[in-house]
Parts: C-alpha cells; sequence; structure tokens
C-alpha cells in the first residue's frame, strides 16, 4: 500500500488522511471472516434521487432518499460499500452529513470519507461504509479539471481471514471525471502505474464514466494493461446509468467473482453494483 500511495504522490495530486470513524460504541471485528466478501457500490448523487438536481430537493426529501438507499442496502448485506457524489453539509443538498447519515440508518459499523470538491455551495468526494474495521484510510484528489469540479479516490485496507491465515485487501472507491476522455485516461494512467506497484489484492468500485466498448476505454486499459478483472465486461445486461454500464466493480488477479448483479430499484439516477469474490484457489 505504501508503494501505491508513493506513486501517486509522486504524480501530483493532494494526498491526505481520510475522515474515518466508526459507530459510538460499536465494536466492529477488526477482520473479516468468511469464504466470500460481498462488496457494492452507488453513485448516491447528492441524495437528490431521480430529482434533476439536489438544489430543487428538501432537506427532508433528501432524507427520504437516503432512506430508500439505506433500506437497499439493509436487504443486500454488503460487507463493504463504495459511495461517490457523497455529501458532507453541502448547502445544496440539506447541510449535513451525508455519510454519517447512512451509517446511522443501515447495519454499517464504519465510514471513510474524502471531499475532492468544496467551496460555498458544495463539499462532496467519495467514501466507504463498512461492517468491519478499515485500515490506513486515505483520500487523492486527482489534479484540478476546470470547468468540471474535482473527483479523486477513497481507499481502505481490510484484513480478511480465515481461521489460518490473514491477508490484507485494498478496497478503493473512485470517480472519475464525467466530461471528458483525456481527463479519464490521465487520471486512470496515475492508477494503473500505482496498481503494478503493490502485491496486494485490489478492489476497485465506482463511476468511472466510461463503458467498455468506448474506443480507448479506461476500463479496458485496467483490464488489459493493469491485470484487473472485470465481471462479462462485454455484456450488456449490466448497465447501471439509464442503458449505459458506467459503475464498475474490478478485482485483482488473487480474486475471482463468485456473482454480480445489478439492482434495478432507483435509489439514485445511478443503480447500486454488487458483486461477491473470494481468494482464487492457489
Amino acid at each position: 500500500f505504501a508503494a501505491l500511495l508513493l506513486l501517486i504522490v509522486s504524480h501530483s495530486p493532494q494526498l491526505y488522511a481520510a475522515d474515518y470513524r466508526c459507530r459510538q460504541e460499536s465494536q466492529p471485528p477488526a477482520v473479516f471472516e468468511g469464504e466470500r466478501l460481498r462488496v457494492a457500490s452507488l453513485n448516491i448523487a447528492h441524495g437528490r434521487g431521480d430529482a434533476l438536481n439536489q438544489l430543487f430537493v428538501t432537506r427532508s426529501g433528501i432524507e427520504e432518499n437516503l432512506d430508500r438507499a439505506a433500506d437497499l442496502l439493509s436487504e443486500v448485506g454488503a460487507n463493504i460499500l463504495a459511495l461517490q457524489e457523497l455529501d458532507v453539509d453541502s448547502a445544496w443538498s440539506g447541510n449535513f452529513h451525508h455519510a454519517d447519515y447512512l451509517l446511522q440508518q443501515s447495519p454499517y459499523e464504519c465510514m471513510a470519507v474524502g471531499i475532492h470538491a468544496s467551496n460555498w455551495l458544495y463539499n462532496f468526494g467519495t467514501g466507504l461504509l463498512s461492517d468491519m474495521q478499515m485500515n490506513d484510510t486515505q483520500t487523492v484528489n486527482f489534479e484540478p479539471t476546470p470547468p468540471t469540479t474535482n473527483k479523486g479516490m477513497t481507499s481502505g485496507t481490510l484484513l480478511w481471514g480465515n481461521g489460518k491465515w490473514v491477508r490484507p485487501v485494498l478496497v478503493v472507491s473512485v470517480h472519475l471525471d464525467f466530461s471528458r476522455k483525456s481527463v479519464r485516461e490521465k487520471q486512470l494512467d496515475k492508477i494503473i502505474e500505482a496498481i503494478q506497484s503493490t502485491e496486494e489484492a485490489l478492489i476497485i468500485m465506482g463511476d468511472f464514466n466510461e463503458e467498455w466498448a468506448n474506443e480507448d476505454s479506461v476500463i479496458q486499459a485496467l483490464v488489459n494493461n493493469a491485470g484487473m478483472q472485470a465481471y462479462e465486461p462485454e455484456s450488456p445486461k449490466h448497465a447501471s446509468y439509464k442503458d449505459k454500464r458506467l459503475d464498475w466493480i474490478l478485482i485483482s488477479h488473487q480474486l475471482e467473482f463468485t456473482g454480480h448483479r445489478v439492482l434495478p430499484e432507483q435509489v439514485s439516477d445511478h443503480r447500486l453494483v454488487v458483486a461477491e469474490v473470494r481468494w482464487r484457489e492457489e
């Protein structure tokens, strides 16, 4: 993980500790014990649900949308959730901490949040919710990309054991620029170089704003150039934003998929992506 951070920092984005905390008086396990880890990713869209813009939604409306999301997350039972467009005390979305609200309304125990874009109107970024402890939680801000808002990623390390051994898994929630492929390529270049420098098992989840079939697809680059795996990448069955597959769960070679689905329920303009993974047999 240190090599990952050093490589990212060497390319000049900002790196800092994520806002990490667990529920008061909770005692989340330090190690996940199980054959399969269930993971999920959701662009929560600033809590606006299916509204055109969060500015047109009251605080109570934002809370209702987050309640619906929390109910869905409780049903799914993912051990760790990656979130994007996650707001913290933003004037345009109710002036409250959306990750903390979800933590209180869902079964999750701990959260790590990183702010990538901030001004008088908004503070938002990416985050992770987990039912176990996370270690070395960090946030990376990609270089500014005006006129679009800044993007970045938040990461944490989980410990996964089976009674005989305990292994670390680095989990990343990422959000890439939506408007320009050239910007996404620069953001992905840093991630690819960093992946190639670490031997830790890795799960990268988030809104990549990119489809597999796009010319010079950044998802293809992660799979072909960085050794990550995507579930049925050419299948048309996994659309997560309207009829497009923009939200992905990618895993490194130490792991393998045992299941994958995109839920039909609409709790934002993106759909929840869920996968189960296990250690690949050696």
